[in-house]
């Protein structure tokens, strides 16, 4: 007595379907369908960016779903905490990318942090310049 050709369960993936063709297993695949009155399963990845939503670990990893100003500045913000000479340069950057994130952009917390990273830069640059002088 063999076993008839047919979908079965996969073992190995949840939820997933397996062809048995009356003699092996081939690697055709398909998903579960959903039980009747039940709700299925969003797909994954979902079709929106991932990263983008701030619950997200990859969001605080990846500059991922920001505009590219917001992205530049804070990386140019974080370049001129040791170059203290890109200091002004991550303000006029950070400035940008709050614009771009006002008109439908995002990344404010980058342009916010570069902003920030650039005053403290130039700060320190002119603090460093002066006790130069003296």
């Amino acid at each position: 007595m063999s076993t008839p050709p047919g979908w079965y369960d996969d073992g190995a993936t949840r939820g997933v379907l397996r062809w048995f063709d009356g003699a092996g297993w081939t690697e055709h695949t398909a998903m579960l369908p959903p039980m009747p009155g039940t709700v299925a399963a969003a797909p994954w990845p979902p079709a929106a960016i991932v990263g983008a939503a701030p619950d997200e670990t990859l969001h605080w990893l990846l500059p991922v779903g920001r505009s590219w100003q917001s992205v530049l500045a804070g990386y140019v913000g974080l370049v001129a905490l040791v170059l203290w000479v890109l200091g002004p340069v991550a303000i006029l950057f950070g400035i940008l990318g709050l614009r771009q994130a006002r008109t439908g952009g995002r990344g404010s917390g980058r342009a916010w942090f570069a902003i920030v990273a650039g005053v403290l830069a130039s700060v320190l640059g002119v603090v460093s310049l002066l006790g130069f002088l003296v």
